[in-house]
């Protein structure tokens, strides 16, 4: 088979792999598969860079929310309820990624960019990390405004945030996203992904 569409053909399988997170704290009906998150952090990505005028390459960004996405394929996604080691989680990530890329011509630049995303040194590698963040932030917001992620179901989740941040943060808990988003908000390093949190966790349909 051609080597695009071997890729591709694998590649595909993330629009049928939900997103754990979403399955932890039991979305009803139909939950965001990765491919989904993926594309929503693509537009993210570009609204965001655009609107507040950040400083990164936009190709290099598409690229590496692509890759980053890959190990996927064969990986459980990482929660707050089954976090593996950083050197545990990269050396599986790599294994999955090159076994799917390793006949296109450009697996070598995948692979750089895959070491980027883990090293989270580069301005594109923290922009794609605070994005994929943000993305989950507005989707549990949605699953709330649509009555489809409980305030209860949100509770017993944060008690997986650690003690400390789990002490801290239930007791502002009033709807069922502000858990994620609260969680989250503290990961940002960036001012403009601190105002959007804000502006996320206030926004109403």
């Amino acid at each position: 088979m051609n080597n695009v569409l071997k890729f591709y053909v694998q590649a595909n399988k993330l629009k049928e792999v939900l997103r754990t997170g979403w399955l932890e704290v039991n979305i009803e009906g139909r939950t965001e598969s990765v491919a989904d998150a993926a594309f929503g952090s693509m537009v993210l990505a570009m609204a965001i860079k655009e609107e507040k005028n950040i400083d990164v390459d936009l190709v290099k960004v598409f690229k590496m929310l692509i890759v980053k996405n890959l190990e996927k394929v064969t990986l459980k996604e990482v929660t707050t309820r089954e976090y593996p080691t950083y050197e545990e989680r990269k050396a599986a990530a790599f294994e999955t990624v090159v076994s799917i890329t390793k006949d296109l011509a450009m697996h070598q630049e995948i692979m750089d960019l895959l070491e980027e995303i883990y090293a989270k040194e580069t301005k594109e590698a923290k922009f794609v990390s605070q994005v994929t963040t943000i993305e989950s932030d507005v989707q549990a917001k949605l699953y709330d405004l649509e009555g489809r992620f409980k305030v209860e179901n949100a509770l017993e989740d944060a008690k997986y945030y650690g003690e400390e941040l789990s002490n801290e943060i239930i007791p502002q808990i009033k709807n069922a996203s502000d858990g994620w988003i609260l969680y989250d908000r503290k990961r940002y390093e960036e001012e403009c992904f601190k105002e959007l949190s804000e502006e996320i966790q206030k926004f109403s349909l």
